[in-house]
């Protein structure tokens, strides 16, 4: 009989029994069941020897009673009988029953010792499954116990953990909160610092504007000033001049009939005009 390996794929979980123990101790517990198997399988076999003996002895005890009883049916007197073949038919009878009560007390001895090997291997195998059920019954409960709790322990994290969740996203909000707040409180402080800076510098820039407006008008008041009395002073030089001129042409006037060449003087200038025309003409080479 051929034993099957026993179920070994057990959940490895975190807490429990070692996984390398239970595993050896099915190891053991298979080599015990292989032994008793074969104890078993050879206390049966020996039962059978010893039955075949036994049958054939009780077929060699069943002939010789056979023949003893055909000897036992043909009379045959005592007195005819020599004393030697006396003695052999009284041996035949003996180990008969010799051979007869060898047997069946060797046949009831291997039976027994048969049964009982058969039932130290029963009670023994019956024991190493009591004791497989009992720690798969125990390792199943520690399962169920541990899963319990891990479910029990997830569950409590969990709760923990949203609890945990919910509390800092309040933190959050007010942190949130308070950062926009700080935000808007430093940028209207900023937009007032900002509004301040912007009007001192309009203010400075409308003072200096003012400024330059001040001296542009008051450069340009200079200017005007110096250009106007330039000009008068240019119309009085130019009046001047004016009077001047008309004083000029009023004596040009005057002294025209004084300054007409006479006719001599006209033959003559015309004369030297012509000369001095003919010497500016170039020379042909």
């Amino acid at each position: 009989m051929e034993l099957l390996p026993l179920r070994t794929d057990f959940d490895v979980r975190w807490r429990g029994y070692d996984h390398e123990q239970v595993q050896h101790y099915v190891r053991e517990v298979e080599g015990e069941l292989a032994v008793l198997t074969a104890d078993r399988e050879a206390a049966l076999e020996r039962a059978e020897s010893l039955a075949r003996q036994l049958e054939a002895a009780r077929t060699e005890n069943a002939e010789l009673r056979a023949r003893v009883d055909r000897i036992c049916r043909t009379p045959i007197d005592t007195g005819a009988l020599t004393e030697r073949l006396r003695r052999m038919v009284e041996l035949a009878h003996a180990e008969a029953d010799e051979i007869t009560t060898r047997a069946r007390t060797a046949a009831e001895q291997d039976w027994s010792n048969a049964h009982q090997a058969a039932d130290r291997l029963r009670r023994r195998a019956e024991h190493l499954v009591a004791e497989l059920d009992r720690r798969r019954a125990d390792l199943e409960t520690e399962h169920r116990e541990l899963m319990d709790r891990a479910h029990a322990k997830v569950e409590e994290m969990t709760r923990q953990a949203e609890r945990r969740r919910r509390e800092l996203d309040d933190q959050a909000e007010q942190v949130r909160r308070q950062i926009e707040s700080d935000f808007e409180q430093a940028m209207a402080q900023r937009r007032a610092e900002a509004m301040r800076a912007l009007a001192d510098q309009q203010r400075t820039a409308q003072a200096r504007a003012e400024q330059t407006v001040r001296e542009a008008t008051e450069h340009a008041g200079r200017i005007v000033a110096d250009a106007e009395s330039r000009v008068e002073v240019l119309r009085r030089h130019r009046e001047r001049l004016a009077g001047e001129l008309r004083a000029a042409q009023a004596l040009l006037s005057d002294m025209e009939p004084l300054l007409r060449p006479l006719p001599e003087e006209t033959i003559v200038t015309m004369e030297v005009i012509h000369h001095d025309q003919r010497s500016r003409e170039p020379v042909p080479h």
